[in-house]
């Protein structure tokens, strides 16, 4: 069993090489076009851009409708066509990005890319990526820095510069059945606010028959976009792994193991696992929260507005939203932030990679981040967009939306709450989950645990380091 495994994961680090090796071989194709030598910023001739992204349902709706509105307006005058192109989930977006890079065919390159913590690490640093800061520091007037979410802005620097544009991003947040709360007796004004109230609720939101488990209190699978949060704020300069969660360059090793925090985590987690209900290896609990089986479950702002679709307006059952419960009474109020942003890519077109920057500033608008939130749940890209009188009706008559800029106003200060940036971002991250999951069944102590984490995790990057020396 042991040789099986130590196979799939050495597998697993040899695809995760391939796609690193893959930014490295291009290093030494067609050296990057520039741009920003142009004294103007708009392209000399009508040009088409390339917009790779990986949204489905009602965010590739949206982008969809964003794309033909500046198709038919601003980017009509300009002389500008965008074309979103869906390319697969964010791992098969990477994936299709990584063979362009391999066959040195810089001109098949998107001009836009939408990218995951996944997918940009392996590209980071790849010279056929325009950083954004690059236009931005050229064009004084079309993008205030800002205005953007702090800690969204944060999610998209590298080396305190902005390689990106923050773009889908959300953070982890508390979803709970009201109807379960008043049924257990509980105030369904008044969710979990640290982990052990947390345990609590559990305990007296749990249904058995016999031994046998009819409704869960709780179903939460511990993985990176959770220990983002958790992890952090339980104190100033704590992280996941070193180098700021790879902001400031790769990481070499794991933190949280040596540094007391995930201890602390896991000592508290341990109370809500003694509840006996707590559901703890669905890693789609989506549909059990809607079924009833789960009466709370942790998942991204983003899930709003499907929720707000197939159980607020379905009349299934009164949701409650919630921050996500403190480690402990002496955690901070900060949420961490996560998925994905917009990359620029030069693909040797300097008037497609200008219209690129172009359509990036109208994505930024405050109208454009209004819609884009109100659709989606996800963060709006301009925080001003939560001024606009649309904006403010819309939360009047979805009151359950407010949450999110709850969120966000809690988090101001704690702008390095952040999904990390690593390599072999997958493998880790089920490593770490699959120990978490056989310390929650009791096959193994805190401990065991923490040093499994810490060892396996170690030697997935070194394995990346020994194959990709700097």
């Amino acid at each position: 069993m042991y040789n099986k495994l130590k196979t799939l994961l050495m597998l697993s680090v040899c695809i995760s090489v391939m796609t690193a090796c893959a930014a490295k071989e291009e290093q030494e194709t067609t050296p990057v076009s520039s741009a920003l030598t142009q004294e103007s910023l708009l392209p000399s001739a009508p040009v088409k851009v390339d917009f790779w992204h990986s949204m489905t349902g009602a965010a590739a709706a949206n982008i969809e409708s964003t794309a033909k509105e500046y198709n038919e307006t601003v980017g009509k005058a300009k002389g500008i066509t965008i074309t979103p192109v869906f390319q697969g989930t964010y791992d098969e977006a990477a994936t299709k990005l990584a063979a362009v890079l391999r066959s040195g065919s810089q001109q098949e390159l998107p001009d836009i890319m939408q990218l995951s913590s996944k997918g940009i690490f392996d590209v980071k640093d790849s010279k056929f990526i325009v950083p954004v800061q690059n236009f931005m520091d050229k064009d004084k007037s079309g993008l205030n820095a800002s205005d953007l979410n702090p800690n969204a802005l944060q999610y998209a620097k590298y080396n305190d510069k902005m390689l990106g544009l923050p773009f889908s991003n959300s953070s982890i947040m508390l979803y709970y059945n009201k109807n379960h709360f008043r049924s257990a007796g509980l105030d369904p004004e008044n969710p979990p606010k640290t982990l052990e109230e947390l345990a609590k609720a559990v305990d007296a939101l749990k249904v058995k028959n016999g031994d046998k488990i009819e409704r869960y209190g709780i179903s939460a699978q511990l993985r990176f976009f959770l220990l983002g949060t958790w992890i952090p704020m339980q104190g100033e300069n704590k992280y996941i792994f070193d180098k700021e969660e790879g902001r400031t360059g790769t990481p070499s090793a794991m933190t949280m193991t040596s540094d007391g925090t995930l201890k602390t985590l896991l000592t508290e987690w341990q109370k809500v696992l003694a509840t006996g209900g707590a559901e703890f290896t669905d890693a789609a609990p989506t549909k059990g929260f809607q079924s009833g089986l789960y009466s709370m479950i942790p998942a991204s702002t983003a899930s709003m507005g499907g929720f707000k679709k197939d159980i607020i307006d379905a009349g299934l059952f009164d949701v409650g939203v919630a921050e996500l419960p403190r480690v402990n009474a002496a955690s901070t109020s900060g949420t961490g932030i996560g998925g994905s942003a917009v990359y620029l890519f030069d693909r040797a077109n300097k008037d497609s990679l200008l219209g690129a920057w172009d359509y990036l500033k109208y994505l930024a608008t405050p109208e454009v981040s209004a819609k884009w939130f109100m659709n989606t749940g996800y963060y709006p890209m301009n925080t001003k967009a939560m001024e606009l009188t649309e904006t403010k009706e819309f939360l009047v008559k979805n009151p359950q939306f407010n949450i999110i800029k709850k969120i966000s106003d809690n988090s101001k200060n704690y702008k390095k709450y952040l999904e990390p940036w690593i390599p072999s971002f997958t493998d880790v991250d089920r490593i770490v989950q699959d120990e978490i999951v056989r310390f929650s069944k009791g096959t193994q102590d805190v401990d065991k645990t923490i040093a499994n984490i810490d060892s396996k995790s170690k030697q997935m990057l070194n394995d990346w380091r020994q194959a990709n020396p700097q």
